[in-house]
């Protein structure tokens, strides 16, 4: 059964055309601006997970979470890298993200904690 995402089934993004196929910038930024509104979408689906995870913890240190930061920063450098990006860039990405839910994820656990 397919996730439901905000009163729509969530479904992979189709793109009207490859990089290949496009013939001008206004097609390619087209494109481009399809794929960034996707990854938009994601990052708020992304977001409801990290604000759920936070009634399953109870204290500063398991919202931060150190070892399971490290792993995620890590791995998703790893993973950049596996698709030829440089995998510096995505762990400054997403340690800045992380970081960014971290707070958000305080301010969550101390609305329950009052």
């Amino acid at each position: 059964m397919p996730f439901i995402y905000k009163n729509t089934k969530y479904h992979p993004l189709e793109l009207a055309k490859s990089p290949s196929e496009c013939k001008s910038k206004e097609e390619i930024r087209a494109q481009i601006d399809s794929i960034d509104k996707e990854i938009i979408s994601l990052f708020g689906l992304r977001f409801q997970y990290v604000s759920e995870i936070v009634k399953y913890k109870t204290d500063i240190e398991s919202v931060v979470a150190q070892d399971r930061k490290d792993h995620v920063i890590k791995q998703r450098g790893e993973w950049a890298e596996k698709h030829g990006l440089d995998k510096d860039t995505f762990e400054q990405m997403y340690r800045f993200l992380v970081d960014h839910n971290i707070g958000k994820e305080l301010e969550i656990l101390e609305k329950i904690k009052q």
